[in-house]
């Protein structure tokens, strides 16, 4: 499931319909043979039943646990904890190692869950077109990550501009292939709950993921792009379009190279356990990924691959034209020298 999904489920407000039978308790006692473990929840201390398979479950260890039929079982360990210990170490070493630069970054992010969770994740689940909401809400998230971190001006309005137009562009990609591959939005099985549920169009959720699974790379390479043509036409005033774009392309290729492969990793990463299915399923490898859940997949990284590598040429020619003659000022940091 993607990450923008999981967030929007987590904390949106329509869902937070209280506990239910959920308790949290800490284990007091195991009696493995008996498939039951003692456990303290507040003042109380109950029996509940352990999972079939025993779980890997310790003495003091925080547990979730779930009450139904009079019956008490153990579900999960309580994981929220170090979770939010986790959290807590990524923010503060954002602070410490990124200064304002890592504060305003994670607000941004902070301020773009918000745009997720309040206008597209409700949007959709009202049966709003995925497509057009996840375009809109990756418009909120650029100018709230983009501007905020790196301020308005030039560079980052060249790094927004690149970003968008890339990302509309893969957009129109995602439409005519997953068409043309005949894609029905079923490849996971989240996807199939949803169906059962109804009233969510999951062909254009499935193009939504691809779009905003791309954001983040996306504006990174925007803005660092924006940034290289900043730099060269502070150095020489006189380099007119076409010589910032093509010095500009040089840092850009060495972009281009890393980040599609940083994506194309990060993509098969989270698809780990689908492409095992392929030393153990019997089907021959051609008609394996003909299935939807690997073509799915490998359309995914590839489209976002596509938006890196446009993302690229189309920045460095926006930024080329804002700064063309020395226009913009020098880049952060560098004082005037004149």
């Amino acid at each position: 499931m993607r990450l923008w999904v999981l967030f929007g489920f987590l904390f949106l407000p329509a869902l937070a319909q209280g506990d239910g039978g959920y308790l949290v308790g800490r284990i007091l006692a195991l009696e493995a043979n008996r498939g039951v473990a003692l456990v303290e929840v507040g003042e109380r201390r109950l029996e509940a039943l352990l999972p079939v398979d025993g779980g890997r479950y310790r003495v003091g260890q925080r547990v979730v646990l779930y009450q139904e039929g009079g019956r008490t079982y153990v579900t999960e360990p309580d994981r929220v904890p170090w979770l939010l210990g986790l959290l807590g170490l990524f923010v503060l070493l954002a602070a410490l190692l990124g200064r304002g630069k890592g504060v305003r970054g994670l607000l941004g992010t902070f301020l773009s869950l918000l745009v997720v969770v309040y206008l597209v994740v409700p949007r959709v689940a009202a049966g709003g077109n995925p497509l057009f909401y996840a375009f809109l809400g990756s418009v909120g998230v650029l100018l709230l990550t983009v501007y905020l971190v790196h301020g308005v001006n030039r560079k980052t309005t060249a790094a927004l501009l690149g970003t968008l137009a890339s990302v509309a562009f893969v957009l129109l990609l995602s439409l005519f292939f997953t068409g043309a591959m005949g894609f029905t939005g079923l490849a996971s099985e989240e996807a199939l709950l949803l169906r059962q549920w109804g009233g969510v169009d999951l062909l254009s959720l499935f193009l939504a993921g691809v779009v905003v699974g791309a954001l983040g790379a996306l504006t990174d390479v925007s803005v660092t792009q924006a940034a290289v043509v900043q730099a060269l036409a502070h150095a020489n005033p006189r380099f007119g379009l076409g010589e910032l774009y093509r010095r500009g392309m040089e840092v850009g290729y060495d972009h281009m190279g890393s980040l599609v492969n940083t994506l194309v990793l990060a993509y098969a990463a989270g698809s780990l356990p689908l492409f095992l299915l392929l030393t153990k399923d019997p089907t021959p490898l051609r008609f394996l990924l003909n299935t939807e859940p690997f073509a799915a997949e490998i359309a995914s990284m590839v489209l976002g691959s596509l938006g890196l590598l446009l993302a690229v040429p189309l920045t460095t020619l926006v930024a080329a034209w804002f700064f063309q003659g020395g226009r913009g000022g020098p880049p952060e940091g560098h004082g005037h020298t004149h």
